[in-house]
């Protein structure tokens, strides 16, 4: 669930070429057009989908909306 909602959702974001999260490693590799975004703007749209993204943390409107199973808690 969390890697189709990271790159489901990411992929939209202007300047985004493609999307992929390892699994194993939850890093999410991003291939973007640096005239049409930065690192912090990709780092703050994860963060809004509810995901830390390195030292940007989850907004808690996107955290309390993602799915059960994507939530850090329900892997404990």
């Amino acid at each position: 669930m969390c890697k189709e909602t990271i790159e489901s959702e990411l992929i939209y974001v202007k300047g985004v070429k493609k999307v992929e999260l390892d699994l194993n490693t939850m890093k999410v590799h991003v291939d973007y057009v640096p005239s049409k975004t930065d690192s912090m703007k990709i780092k703050n749209f994860i963060a809004e989908l509810g995901y830390d993204a390195d030292d940007v943390p989850a907004t808690k409107e996107g955290y309390d909306n993602l799915h059960e199973c994507c939530k850090k808690d329900s892997h404990e």
